[in-house]
């Protein structure tokens, strides 16, 4: 008899990255989709987004029975409640197969595989969570769009666009970002480029990718670009910084801006030295999307090593 299997969500703003698992800890599958993020597109597309994805690896693992559903959301910075998974749930899933938990929390869960230490994230957004020694959780960042948060995409491409904007109506210094931002959002001037951004297609995922234009133009030396990146790694240093006063002294690095400018990880690691010198940087024991999964057997109490050990082994052997 083939055993059930739980998906595993990594649910960021720009993309979501699904794994199916058996509950014996064998990987079968997996597949991406599209953001989920429904503090930014809303709680119907959002929930439309994860049913699609997850009935497209249901079908590619041959339609097995679904145990559940663990979504490490960019939406959340902690533990759902009863009443918001109901909520999210609606008409396409069943409440008592979903368990949702920020993105951070399953990053960090994945890379520690349950032990304690820190997790910085900065991807569209950003956000630090640490699990301390006595299994207390710490967080701190996850602002949201709507405040710009600063250490992820969307924060450092607003404040490429006002430095763009700064430069293109001539009440700022020069930079490379005022031309890049009109090609980059296919605008002939400032004026076409506001109506652009406002325009209800464009969810702050799209304006979010901007930032792997400032985080270019930072390398090729222009000076504001550099001034953002370096900024923006500060603050979110800081943050990181605040919560390993309470976790150990070890730090995973996880999300787009990381994986795609070496240059800007290079950064944040070196401010986060000079504010806590012995900090060591770990790699990823597993990805968030298994980090989901773990946590949906841990909730059930359903966890023990030999199921680690095959998760490992076996996502090891479907990476090659």
């Amino acid at each position: 008899m083939q055993l059930p299997v739980i998906i595993g969500v990594d649910g960021g703003g720009t993309s979501c990255k699904l794994v199916a698992v058996q509950t014996d800890g064998t990987v079968l599958g997996t597949c991406k989709g599209k953001g989920v993020n429904y503090n930014a597109i809303g709680m119907q597309l959002a929930r439309e987004r994860l049913k699609e994805a997850v009935d497209a690896l249901l079908a590619q693992i041959g339609g097995r029975e679904l145990l559940g559903v663990a979504l490490g959301s960019s939406a959340l910075d902690a533990r759902a409640d009863e009443a918001l998974v109901r909520a999210f749930a609606g008409e396409l899933f069943s409440p008592e197969k979903l368990l949702l938990d920020s993105d951070v929390y399953v990053a960090l869960i994945g890379a520690y595989t349950g032990k304690p230490g820190v997790m910085t994230i900065s991807g569209t957004g950003s956000m630090v969570v640490g699990l301390d020694t006595a299994n207390s959780v710490h967080v701190l960042g996850g602002w949201g769009y709507k405040l710009d948060e600063p250490g992820g995409g969307y924060g450092i491409a607003i404040e490429g666009l006002k430095a763009a904007f700064m430069a293109l109506e001539k009440i700022g210094p020069d930079t490379a970002l005022a031309q890049a931002a009109l090609d980059f959002f296919k605008a002939p001037d400032s004026r076409q480029l506001i109506t652009v951004l406002y325009d209800e297609k464009c969810e702050p995922a799209d304006i979010a990718r901007f930032a792997g234009v400032v985080l270019k133009t930072a390398e090729t030396g222009d000076a504001i670009s550099t001034a953002i990146m370096e900024n923006q790694m500060e603050i979110l240093a800081k943050m990181t910084a605040k919560v390993l006063d309470s976790c150990p002294h070890q730090v995973c690095l996880y999300g787009g801006v990381f994986d795609h400018s070496p240059a800007t990880a290079a950064c944040f690691k070196h401010t986060l030295q000079t504010l806590v010198p012995d900090v060591q940087f770990a790699g990823m024991e597993l990805p968030p999307e298994l980090g989901a999964v773990l946590m949906f057997l841990q909730d059930r109490n359903a966890l023990d090593n030999a199921i680690i050990e095959t998760m490992k082994s076996t996502w090891r052997a479907f990476q090659k």
